[in-house]
């Protein structure tokens, strides 16, 4: 009966083991990006929910947004279009600043936020059907095989 149970956790810990491996490719990178989490409806008011190393983030539906660093709120605004509503927001910290990846009705902006002073370094548009990208040599590839470098811009 020993030999018995023995013989079934080692075949559960083998087929535990390969789960993660299977249906992904070994090649096959993870993005750095963090879906932020949202709270609200869809088509409501929605506000999107996530931490830093800095401070607690609130982002509204509109693009509004807020920070508490250290008990202080600090405001700011992301671009989101005439009458735009975000749908989806993921964020990465990377060399103390914090990158935005969100999508505001059908166009997907990435920007680059000193998150000290709440200013933007910059900010590009991407496609609104984005994956989150890879980081890949300093740069982010996105599905659609756009790059964008973080070194330098």
């Amino acid at each position: 009966m020993k030999n018995f149970v023995l013989v079934c956790l080692g075949v559960l810990a083998v087929t535990f083991a390969a789960i993660p491996a299977y249906g992904r490719d070994d090649d096959e990178e993870m993005s750095p990006f963090v879906l932020a989490r949202r709270i609200g409806e869809p088509d409501a008011r929605a506000f999107y929910l996530f931490s830093t190393s800095i401070g607690n983030y609130t982002i509204r539906f509109d693009g509004m947004g807020e920070v508490y660093i250290k008990a202080r709120k600090k405001v700011f605004h992301l671009k989101s279009g005439a009458r735009g509503r975000v749908t989806r927001i993921y964020f990465f910290e990377h060399d103390g600043d914090l990158l935005l990846l969100y999508q505001a009705d059908n166009t997907g902006y990435l920007v680059r936020m000193a998150q000290q002073t709440r200013k933007p370094r910059w900010t590009k548009s991407v496609a609104g059907n984005f994956k989150p990208p890879i980081m890949r040599d300093g740069s982010l590839v996105f599905n659609d095989g756009t790059v964008i470098s973080l070194s330098g811009t």
